[in-house]
């Protein structure tokens, strides 16, 4: 009984959240880059990545793939430039000191 009970409560909370394609802008050995892979809501928002692809800011150049254990699987892309928002810029582009 307490079996059937512990998998029913382990489905709901599965269910509470989905995985989705989320992406995460990267600088890696000088180069500009982006990584994404298909993760839960609260997953990425541990990793600060925003919901959508490496596509939506014009990173197409394949550069490889890689797990992260216990988490996912993730692809990097490499960027000839970006199109900027505030949230991704920040990291990147930290602003000038006075």
């Amino acid at each position: 009984m307490m079996r059937g009970m512990f998998k029913v409560i382990l489905l709901v909370t599965q269910l509470s959240d989905v995985k989705r394609l989320h992406y995460r802008m990267v600088n890696i050995n000088g180069e500009k880059g982006c990584v994404q892979g298909v993760i839960y809501d609260h997953m990425a928002s541990r990793f600060m990545a925003t919901q959508g692809s490496c596509q939506d800011v014009n990173c197409i150049h394949y550069r490889g793939k890689t797990t992260i254990p216990f988490c996912c699987e993730i692809t990097g892309y490499s960027c000839n430039e970006y199109i900027y928002n505030e949230a991704d810029s920040t990291e990147l582009c930290p602003a000038p000191s006075l």
